[in-house]
């Protein structure tokens, strides 16, 4: 949605405010502006508010920029960019890559020790198992997810932080950024928006999310939560400033066979999608760190997954999990209230 503006009627009615500012020593009062483009497989929504049309337009530019430049350098969908070459040519390394790359390695490994590996890049091997995209829904069996999990894993991933260097010590490893890089494309975007002097911006990448600062009028920015069976539907509405929010669930990219509901989400440490938790709605100061996490959180499950939330500082989630056929339970961390205001009464569905 972009706010309607005024319309000039008469020359008077343009210059006269022009020079008021200047002559009161006021600013102009900023106004919305708001710009979605479809970006790493979802759309991008940013607003934002600002005095000044045109530098408000080329900052949501620089902005989406920004984040076009994360996705080519770091989707394993896209032949050229970093990542892929990574996949294609650290084993039998070593290979120099990007600093930039190497750095959210280096910080999706401190989410994996977290997260006690439920949060793992190196997942790329069982992602390729798992028929997501593929229109035949054949279940990979025992023995190629066994074959697979011998290639998962942090610990087979050799890096040198002093050259930048990353090599696989198995043939067959592949990383896969997804989980991670979408948080780390709203963190930078959030950068230029905040360094171009915005002080009232948010930037959400399908429900993913960064909060900059209170609107003018001092309120906090309203967002929804999409229900995890009624997608049509909120579950929560989230009133938020200078956070990020992400989301994580089984409900994204999934599909359904013989009655049973399969993720993207695949849990690194036994090779088979995430069952039994519907939906992780987590919040942190950084959007980079929040979206490793809710992933984290969701393999872990209600009870691991709010253990590791209420240890950590300064993030809160949101936990829905299957309680029974047509229900949902609701796992809150601590300081939850605070932050999420969810409507209990669509727990059954």
């Amino acid at each position: 949605m972009i706010a309607p503006r005024s319309q000039p009627i008469w020359l008077v009615a343009i210059v006269l405010p022009a020079i008021l500012p200047a002559l009161l020593g006021c600013t102009p009062a900023p106004e919305r502006f708001h710009s979605a483009r479809p970006l790493m497989g979802t759309v991008v929504e940013i607003t934002l508010y600002h005095p000044d049309q045109d530098r408000a337009r080329e900052l949501i530019d620089r902005a989406f920029a920004e984040m076009e430049r994360i996705e080519r350098l770091m989707s394993i969908r896209i032949a050229a960019s970093e990542v892929a070459r990574i996949n294609r040519e650290a084993y039998p390394g070593p290979i120099a890559v990007d600093r930039e790359v190497f750095d959210l390695i280096g910080r999706a490994l401190e989410a994996w020790r977290e997260t006690s590996g439920a949060f793992d890049i190196t997942v790329g091997p069982l992602m390729q198992l798992w028929p997501l995209y593929r229109a035949e829904k054949i279940l990979p069996n025992d023995v190629q997810i066994g074959e697979a999990l011998e290639r998962v894993g942090f610990d087979l991933l050799m890096l040198d932080p002093e050259s930048s260097r990353i090599a696989f010590k198995k043939p067959g490893m592949s990383i896969d950024l997804g989980g991670i890089a979408k948080g780390y494309a709203i963190d930078r975007a959030i950068g230029v928006l905040r360094g171009g002097g915005v002080a009232s911006a948010l930037v959400n990448a399908g429900g993913d999310l960064y909060a900059l600062g209170l609107k003018p009028d001092g309120t906090p920015w309203r967002v929804g939560v999409r229900h995890p069976r009624r997608p049509e539907e909120l579950i929560a509405t989230l009133e938020v400033h200078d956070i990020a929010i992400m989301t994580s669930g089984d409900y994204e990219r999934y599909f359904l066979k013989d009655g049973r509901r399969y993720s993207h989400i695949v849990d690194p440490r036994t090779g088979f999608t995430a069952r039994g938790t519907a939906g992780v709605t987590l919040s942190a100061p950084i959007a980079t760190w929040a979206d490793a996490l809710a992933t984290g959180v969701l393999v872990l499950g209600p009870d691991a997954g709010l253990e590791l939330v209420n240890r950590l500082p300064q993030v809160e989630a949101a936990i829905l999990s299957e309680a029974s056929e047509h229900r949902l339970k609701l796992t809150v961390s601590a300081g939850f209230a605070q932050v999420f205001r969810v409507d209990e009464g669509k727990l059954a569905y």
